[in-house]
């Protein structure tokens, strides 16, 4: 079983009384420090890629779990010193290598997770970028492979989270492109 976050008090450390819910106030007399259980940002980066007469959306093949080997937009948790636009912007390097302008980040969709909404999926667009512009490269133990995927249909199949494929979808639907979905490692 995981451990259990917040049982006791970090400003003085009294035990939380059960049942364990939130927001948790500490019961000792001399303290009363609160602490709330708020959903955690994460800044999600639709990264358009131009390959002759197409565009498609950047993509990584997962090398972590959940879903090891699936495909995902790249992403991930916003630091507590940072805009969430840096946010996107420090995972795109990361997780592909690939520089993007922050100053291009743009809010497309903000999302809750589903059935328990402990995460808040801030989805933005950037620049398109061509890809003889990428830089080479580099797989970690994060992202095996580097890709394009092109077209929104199947997204669901290919993809690890269901809101980035929906995300994808509705970014290809905006700009008219539909089709079964292919994908290229670049």
């Amino acid at each position: 079983m995981p451990p259990i976050r917040d049982q006791f008090c970090s400003a003085c450390g009294t035990a939380y009384p059960t049942p364990l819910v939130y927001p948790r106030r500490c019961p000792a007399s001399s303290c009363g420090m609160t602490v709330w259980a708020n959903p955690i940002p994460v800044a999600v980066a639709l990264v358009p890629i131009v390959v002759g007469d197409r565009t498609g959306l950047l993509v990584v093949r997962r090398g972590i779990e959940p879903k090891i080997g699936k495909l995902a937009l790249v992403g991930g948790f916003v630091e507590e010193h940072e805009r969430w636009q840096s946010g996107a912007a420090r995972e795109v390097v990361e997780e592909t290598g690939v520089i993007v302008d922050e100053g291009s980040v743009t809010l497309f969709d903000a999302v809750s997770t589903e059935p328990r909404p402990n995460r808040i999926l801030m989805f933005a667009t950037t620049t398109a970028l061509d890809v003889a512009t990428l830089p080479p490269f580099t797989p970690s133990t994060e992202s095996l492979r580097r890709g394009v995927v092109f077209g929104p249909d199947g997204l669901e199949e290919v993809f690890a989270f269901p809101l980035h494929a929906a995300a994808a979808r509705r970014w290809f639907a905006e700009r008219g492109i539909t089709g079964s979905h292919d994908h290229a490692e670049h």
